[in-house]
C-alpha cells in the first residue's frame, strides 16, 4: 500500500521536482521523464524490498546470492543495449531507469517464487 502512496506522491510533486536542482528546461525534462518511471516502479519496488528483507531475516543468504546472479543476468542485456538505443539524453537516462525496473521485476520474481514455498522457513539460527 505504501508503494501506491509513493507513486501518487511522486506524480504530485513531478511538476516541481526539478526546481531545487535546475532552471534549465532540458535538465528539468530529464528529471521529469525519469521520475515517471520511478513513480511507476514504486509498488513493485516496495514488495520486492520487503521480500528481500524477510528472506535476509530468515537467513536465506545462499538463495539470495543465487537470486542476485539471475537478477543481474536479466538486467545486464537491458543495461548494455540502452546506450546504443538512446536517441537523446532523456531517452538514455529513462532507458537506464527502465533497465533498473527490469532488475526490480526480476528480483520480485526470484524472491516471490522463494517466498511461495516453504524452503526458507527454517527454525533456529543454522541452516543445514
Amino acid at each position: 500500500m505504501s508503494g501506491l502512496l509513493f507513486t501518487v506522491v511522486v506524480f504530485l510533486v513531478l511538476p516541481w521536482a526539478h526546481v531545487p536542482f535546475t532552471s534549465d528546461p532540458s535538465v528539468a525534462a530529464l528529471i521529469m521523464a525519469s521520475l515517471v518511471v520511478v513513480a511507476l516502479m514504486q509498488p513493485l519496488s516496495g514488495v520486492t524490498m520487503v521480500l528481500d528483507g524477510v528472506l535476509m531475516g530468515a537467513g536465506d543468504q545462499r538463495y539470495l546470492a543465487w537470486a542476485s546472479l539471475w537478477t543481474m543476468l536479466a538486467f545486464l542485456p537491458f543495461a548494455l543495449v540502452i546506450p546504443s538505443l538512446a536517441t537523446s539524453e532523456t531517452g538514455g537516462l529513462v532507458g537506464l531507469w527502465i533497465a533498473f525496473a527490469v532488475w526490480i521485476l526480476a528480483r520480485a520474481v526470484t524472491l516471490g517464487l522463494r517466498a511461495r514455498g516453504e524452503a526458507w522457513l527454517v527454525t533456529g539460527a543454522h541452516r543445514p
